[in-house]
């Protein structure tokens, strides 16, 4: 290995969560102390290459990996005070924020040859508008000439104003999606795998609601303030009132491949837009508990998935214009190839040789279908 950079602590930390150990556990695993390792990770003790090299193999990471001179960020406002941080466990909670940490160091590195354009997606102070969230969300589709009724592609949408939505596998059921704007970068949108579209699509306007009103310094009330903002923004008032007139069961289900939210946002926003009363709401929400619709809405009404494309053409940009392979991007990101087949190619998380061949031949596959598409 040639490198001139020093080893980076953080990145060492960076890949230890990663991989979902505590200090203590990759201590045992080094045959060395934790208080050694601790001082490591503070910067306080020198390493040596051939140490590198160990945990390097330990961790299933490039040597290189280490010694990246990259400016390690922590969690944005609204991921230190997410509605469910408390309850996520702390393993799970690092693991998280370390791969929202190597999925933005790629992104970054990717941006660097690629000109995404302006940035659409507005800040606003939500005290300017004397606290009317609905009238932020009104502003941000105007701003957008998105049309009157519902929103089709949430996903589509966020792209179009230059935001980057990644896919990404949380460690807890309890975190769908999660978001930052990082200095000097567009901002990104951590969508969860295997969620409900209706679930995806009001976390993410969630999400797009922390960027437009939040950045600015948390509050008190900003995870109510999110979901009013996402509410609005997929169901303005003034236009789905009338949906929610005289609603039954039967009515809900209609709704919702229309509106494209869950059938119980929309009974909530029937609730809080007094299209119907508290009594008749509890009403419904009793059938829906009795048909089991609480716990999981019928199968025959479930969204189609919308899928982000923007992280794959940026991906499209260095394969096809700049001839980039699997292993010179695995090159670039400081990372196995393998890790690069499931991040960006769909390849399943495993570092068997067999698997790892079989992925990293498939996403050449699909890098060649590029190249001459």
């Amino acid at each position: 290995m040639t490198n001139s950079a020093p080893f980076n602590p953080e990145m060492l930390a960076l890949a230890r969560q990663s991989r979902g150990y505590t200090q203590t556990e990759l201590a045992q695993l080094l045959s060395v102390s934790p208080g050694w390792l601790s001082k490591i990770e503070a910067g306080l003790k020198e390493v040596s290459i051939e140490f590198a090299q160990r945990l390097a193999e330990v961790l299933d990471y490039p040597v290189l990996f280490f010694y990246k001179s990259a400016r390690i960020c922590g969690p944005g406002i609204n991921e230190v005070f997410h509605r469910c941080r408390s309850k996520i466990p702390v393993k799970a909670r690092d693991k998280n924020q370390a791969w929202t940490e190597i999925n933005r160091l790629n992104l970054e590195s990717l941006l660097r040859g690629v000109n995404l354009g302006d940035i659409e997606i507005p800040q606003y102070d939500i005290y300017e508008f004397d606290g009317n969230v609905r009238d932020i969300a009104r502003s941000v589709r105007a701003k957008w000439q998105l049309p009157h009724g519902p929103i089709r592609n949430v996903i589509k949408t966020i792209e179009e104003a230059r935001g980057i939505v990644i896919p990404i596998k949380f460690e807890s059921r309890l975190v769908d999606a999660t978001s930052r704007w990082p200095a000097n970068m567009p901002p990104l949108f951590f969508m969860g795998l295997d969620f409900p579209t209706d679930r995806t699509r009001f976390s993410l306007c969630h999400e797009l609601g922390h960027m437009v009103m939040h950045q600015n310094g948390p509050n008190p009330y900003q995870e109510e303030q999110a979901n009013e903002f996402a509410a609005e923004f997929l169901m303005p008032e003034d236009e789905i009132r009338p949906f929610l007139m005289d609603l039954t069961l039967p009515k809900l289900a209609a709704l919702k491949p229309y509106w494209k939210v869950s059938m119980a946002a929309l009974l909530k926003r029937a609730k809080d837009i007094e299209a119907i009363t508290e009594r008749h709401a509890k009403t419904l929400w009793i059938e829906m508990g009795k048909a089991g619709y609480r716990t999981r809405e019928p199968v025959e009404l479930d969204l189609l998935r919308e899928e982000p494309k923007l992280l794959q053409e940026i991906i499209g940009v260095y394969c096809n214009e700049m001839g980039y392979s699997v292993k010179e991007l695995a090159s670039l990101f400081k990372l196995k190839e393998h890790e690069v087949c499931r991040l960006y190619f769909g390849a399943p998380d495993s570092s068997e040789a067999d698997e790892v061949k079989a992925a990293i031949e498939e996403a050449e596959r699909i890098l060649n279908e590029y190249r001459h598409n």
